[in-house]
C-alpha cells in the first residue's frame, strides 16, 4: 500500500480545515495505507489535551473524535 503524508496547520479557529486533515489520515488508514500526520503552525495546538473537545467542522466528524482514532492506530505524526 501506499504511505500518504498529510499536512495540517489549521487550528481551533478554523474548525472545518483543522479537522480535515485527521478525516484525510483516518480514511487513509482504514483503507490500508500508512499515513504520516505532519502538523505545523496552529495545528501542533489542537495535539494538546483537552484543546480539541469542542472543535466541531460543518458537518465533519468532532475533531475529539479523529484525535482518538489518531492515537490508536500508531500513525507517524510529527
Amino acid at each position: 500500500m501506499a504511505t500518504f503524508i498529510i499536512s495540517g496547520s489549521r487550528g481551533t479557529d478554523d474548525p472545518t480545515m483543522a479537522t480535515l486533515p485527521f478525516m484525510a489520515a483516518k480514511t487513509a488508514k482504514e483503507q490500508g495505507h500508512d499515513v504520516v500526520l505532519w502538523l505545523w503552525n496552529e495545528a501542533v495546538t489542537s495535539a494538546r489535551k483537552g484543546s480539541a473537545d469542542h472543535v466541531v467542522g460543518v458537518n465533519l466528524t468532532p475533531l475529539k473524535d479523529l484525535l482518538a482514532t489518531v492515537a490508536t492506530t500508531r500513525q507517524t505524526t510529527f
